[in-house]
């Protein structure tokens, strides 16, 4: 009897003991999964936001011309057509234009690259004088805005001369508006597009790299120059990449620099601009798509209306905007990896 007791005693304590440590966990596993519900929740709503524009200029540059503003094909157009991006390609003249703009695009981020590199190792290294004073005028730059800067670099440009040289043997000052050496100029000589921010990161990477290599390299006779080419360059591939990923980008969508000191419309985003500007009577897209009909099969239709050409020009910021996101799917993996590695987190 004292037995069963006992042992029936014990059940009830090793139940409730049970039941004591099971609540507390039950109620642990549901905060973890309402949180990592409202995780998930606002990762979608946050992406979804980002992804908007982007889906919406996909479903609108393959929409019917007949399926504006049928609200049948909002998501999904109803009648699939890829007449828009002919047009569209005629209008910005894709493929001159896209030539033309990779090539300026490209110079200028090795350009700017390898002045941000140099300039970023003298912060990080070199032990100068008023080398704070001039890390803070370069970071200055960064908040300076560039158009308080556009008369100068204008008047530089337009009567380009170095030291006299070239009035004295030519006569004359160079003329350098027009030509895409004013842009290489500005990249090569620091005053590109957020050039301020390439030095930064540059600096605060190098700072981030152990001294013992270069420091060793020193002691055997090695100069400053050599240890910034055998050393220090083949360990800074992080930094590279962020910053060759980040001036490609800006570059290729900047419209400031480009129409100021090269205004061609070679340029595709210069002449995304010159077709979305308002105009009085006959617009420029207008004659654009007009132009570019003509050149293709009678089968295409042809509207006259603001719905359509407004239809046209997105499909047209598709197609600028394309080779950005191929190369964003190329080589994100190795993106992401450098930016975690560079000076943008440290």
């Amino acid at each position: 009897m004292i037995k069963a007791y006992s042992s029936k005693a014990a059940s009830d304590t090793s139940h409730g003991l049970i039941k004591k440590l099971t609540l507390p966990y039950m109620q642990k596993k549901i905060r973890r999964l309402i949180l990592l519900l409202f995780r998930y929740a606002l990762i979608i709503c946050i992406s979804y936001m980002i992804l908007y524009p982007l889906l919406q200029m996909l479903s609108t540059s393959f929409k019917h011309p007949y399926d504006i503003g049928s609200l049948s094909s909002i998501w999904i157009p109803e009648n699939i057509t890829f007449d828009n991006i002919r047009i569209a390609a005629i209008v910005l003249n894709y493929e001159k234009s896209l030539l033309y703009t990779f090539v300026c695009t490209f110079f200028v981020m090795l350009l700017q690259m390898f002045n941000a590199a140099f300039a970023g190792y003298a912060f990080a290294r070199l032990k100068l004088k008023g080398g704070r004073l001039l890390f803070g005028l370069v970071l200055l730059t960064i908040i300076v805005p560039p158009t308080s800067m556009m008369l100068p670099q204008y008047v530089f440009f337009r009567n380009f001369d170095l030291f006299g040289i070239f009035k004295a043997i030519t006569g004359s000052k160079l003329n350098l508006l027009g030509k895409p050496s004013s842009l290489y100029l500005l990249a090569a000589l620091g005053q590109g597009l957020n050039a301020g921010l390439f030095v930064y990161i540059f600096r605060q990477f190098f700072r981030g790299l152990p001294r013992e290599l270069e420091e060793a390299a020193y002691v055997d006779g090695a100069g400053y120059l050599r240890i910034f080419f055998r050393i220090v360059l083949p360990s800074s591939k992080p930094a590279f990449l962020t910053v060759g990923v980040l001036s490609f980008v800006w570059n290729w969508n900047d419209s400031y620099f480009p129409r100021l000191f090269n205004p061609t419309d070679q340029y595709l985003r210069i002449r995304m601009n010159t077709l979305s500007a308002a105009s009085g009577g006959t617009s420029n897209v207008q004659l654009a798509i007009g132009n570019a009909i003509s050149r293709i099969p009678p089968d295409i239709v042809r509207l006259t209306s603001q719905p359509y050409d407004a239809l046209i020009l997105t499909c047209c910021s598709l197609l600028i905007i394309l080779p950005l996101i191929i190369l964003f799917l190329i080589i994100q993996k190795h993106f992401i990896e450098g930016v975690e590695r560079s000076g943008i987190v440290g």
